[in-house]
C-alpha cells in the first residue's frame, strides 16, 4: 500500500441495520448516530517533510479512524438483537462513556421538598434544573414532598439512616433545614445522626445559611457544589426553655425582641405574600413599636479571643456599671473565669449568631456579625439598647451600610452561653432560623453551643483544601 494513498470508502450501517429489521431500524441508546460518511480522500500528507513523531503520530490516528469493528448491541425497547457495523472510533467511545459511568460511586441520600417554601416554585426548580444534574452526578435520591408544617423533622427523626447514608437533601429555605436539624438531633442514636450531612437546594424565602457559609446563592450552582463532594463543618447551638425543659437546635441565629415580633406577625402574610411578608409584617410592627424588656446574662469567650474582656489582677472582683453588672469570678492565670455579664433594661433588639448571617435576598447584602464564624467554637451577641421609633430607624439604615456596629447603642461581644429572660409584657417568644419558638409565662431562654458539629454537603469555592 502506497503511503500517499489513503483512501477509504465511507462507514455505513445502513446494511447491517436493514439486514435485521425491513421495517423498523434498530438504533441501541449507546449508539451515536453517523448521517454522514467519513471522506479521507482530502488527506494527503507529504511524510518526508514531518518529523518524525509527528510522522507516527499521523499514522497511528490515520490507521484508527479507517478501521471497522463489528460490536453487537441491543435495543432496550425490543427483544430483538441485531449487529451494526460501527466505526473503530465511536466503539471505544461508548465503551469509555460506559466505564466512567460504572466508576461514579452511588450516592444514596434522601430528599425533602417544600413545596409551599418561597414563591412555591420548588418543584419546578428541582425537577426541572436539579434532579438531572444530580443523577448525572451519580447521585440517587428519594424524593418525599412535605405535607405540613414539622413534617421534615418527623421524616428525619423516623428515616432509616441505611437507606441515606450519603445525607439528606433539602429543596427550600432555611426552616427546612432547621426541621431537618431538629429531627436528626430528637432522635435516639442523635450521636449518629449529627454526623449525616445535610445538603441544602437553596428555594425558599431566606437562604443566608446556604449563601454565607458555602457562597452558593442559586440552584444551579448548588448542584454543581454537591455534584463536587465534600463537606464543610459548621457549630450547631441551642436553644432552651429553661422551665419547660424544651430544647430547639439552630444553625444560623437566635433573636428576640422586634424581630422576633415580625417572624410572628409575617406568618399571617405567608400564603399571600411569600418572601415579600416580612417586609410587610417589619412595617405594620414598626408603626405600632412596642418597648422591649429584657433581663440578659452571658458568658463571654475567653479573654484571650475576646479583646473587650482584660485581665484582672485581684483574686476576685466585681464591677458595677450603669446597665448592668458582673458576677464574681475566680482570677486563673491573670485573668478571669466563668465571670456572667448581666445588662437590664430596654433593647429594640437581641441577636445570637452563629455566623455572620448574611441574606441571601437584597442589593447590598449586609451582615448582622461581621466578626462571626461558622466553626469558631463560639456565637455572636449583638445587643441593641433602647428603644423608640427613630433608634430603630437609624439602626436600620446603618445596618443596611454594614455601620450598625458604630453606633453607641449597639453593643457586640463574643461569647460562650446567654441567658435571656423577659420583663413585664414583652414578647416572651424567640426566632430560631426563621421559626418561632412561643413561651409561656415567665420564660427563661438559654442559648449555647453544642460540643459537636454539623456538616454541609458541599464547600466554599474559596475554601482551602
Amino acid at each position: 500500500m502506497s503511503s500517499r494513498n489513503l483512501v477509504r470508502s465511507p462507514v455505513s450501517c445502513s446494511a447491517a441495520t436493514n439486514g435485521c429489521f425491513t421495517s423498523n431500524t434498530c438504533r441501541s441508546r449507546n449508539y451515536y448516530q453517523h448521517t454522514h460518511g467519513t471522506n479521507l480522500q482530502s488527506l494527503q500528507v507529504d511524510w518526508k517533510l514531518l518529523p518524525c513523531k509527528l510522522r507516527k503520530s499521523t499514522q497511528r490516528n490515520t490507521s484508527f479512524f479507517t478501521q471497522r469493528k463489528l460490536v453487537p448491541h441491543c435495543s432496550s425497547d425490543l427483544s430483538t438483537s441485531c449487529i451494526e457495523e460501527v466505526p473503530n472510533y465511536l466503539a471505544v467511545n461508548v465503551l469509555q462513556d460506559q466505564s466512567n459511568t460504572t466508576q461514579v460511586a452511588a450516592r444514596k441520600v434522601l430528599v425533602i421538598l417544600n413545596p409551599n417554601s418561597g414563591f412555591r416554585s420548588t418543584r419546578d426548580v428541582f425537577y426541572k434544573t436539579v434532579q438531572s444534574k444530580l443523577r448525572l452526578s451519580g447521585f440517587m435520591m428519594e424524593v418525599i414532598e412535605t405535607a405540613y408544617a414539622g413534617h421534615a423533622k418527623i421524616l428525619a427523626s423516623t428515616v432509616d439512616l441505611n437507606k441515606c447514608p450519603d445525607g439528606i437533601l433539602c429543596v427550600g429555605g432555611d426552616g427546612i433545614v432547621n426541621e431537618v436539624l431538629n429531627g436528626l438531633l430528637g432522635r435516639d442514636d442523635f450521636e449518629v445522626a449529627i454526623r449525616l450531612p445535610i445538603g441544602i437546594i437553596p428555594a425558599g424565602s431566606d437562604n443566608s445559611l446556604v449563601w454565607t457559609v458555602l457562597g452558593i446563592k442559586d440552584p444551579v450552582s448548588a448542584a454543581i457544589a454537591l455534584a463536587k463532594g465534600g463537606f464543610t463543618p459548621i457549630d450547631v447551638f441551642a436553644v432552651k426553655w429553661i422551665k419547660a425543659g424544651v430544647s430547639h437546635f439552630g444553625l444560623t441565629a437566635s433573636y428576640y425582641g422586634f424581630v422576633a415580633d415580625v417572624v410572628q406577625l409575617s406568618e399571617n402574610f405567608r400564603l399571600q405574600l411569600g418572601p415579600f411578608r416580612y417586609a410587610a409584617a417589619g412595617l405594620l410592627k414598626f408603626l405600632s413599636l412596642p418597648q422591649y424588656r429584657f433581663e440578659v446574662e452571658y458568658l463571654p469567650s475567653s479573654p484571650g479571643r475576646n479583646p473587650e474582656l482584660k485581665p484582672l489582677t485581684e483574686k476576685s472582683h466585681e464591677q458595677i456599671s450603669d446597665d448592668g453588672k458582673v458576677r464574681r469570678g475566680i482570677q486563673v492565670d491573670g485573668r478571669i473565669e466563668d465571670s456572667w455579664i448581666t445588662r437590664k433594661g430596654e433593647f429594640l433588639g437581641i441577636f445570637v449568631c452563629n455566623h455572620f448571617c448574611k441574606p441571601a435576598r437584597g442589593l447590598l447584602s449586609p451582615v448582622i456579625a461581621p466578626k462571626a464564624q461558622h466553626d469558631d467554637g463560639s456565637l455572636d451577641l449583638i445587643l441593641v439598647h433602647g428603644s423608640g421609633r427613630l433608634k430603630l430607624f437609624c439602626f436600620f439604615i446603618a445596618y443596611q451600610l454594614c455601620w450598625h456596629l458604630l453606633l453607641p447603642y449597639v453593643e457586640y461581644v463574643k461569647v460562650k452561653q446567654i441567658k435571656i429572660r423577659p420583663v413585664g409584657n414583652t414578647h416572651n417568644g424567640c426566632g430560631v432560623d426563621g421559626e418561632l419558638l412561643r413561651g409561656e409565662g415567665k420564660t427563661e431562654w438559654q442559648c449555647s453551643l453544642l460540643p459537636v458539629q454539623g456538616r454541609l454537603l458541599g464547600r466554599h469555592p474559596y475554601a482551602l483544601e
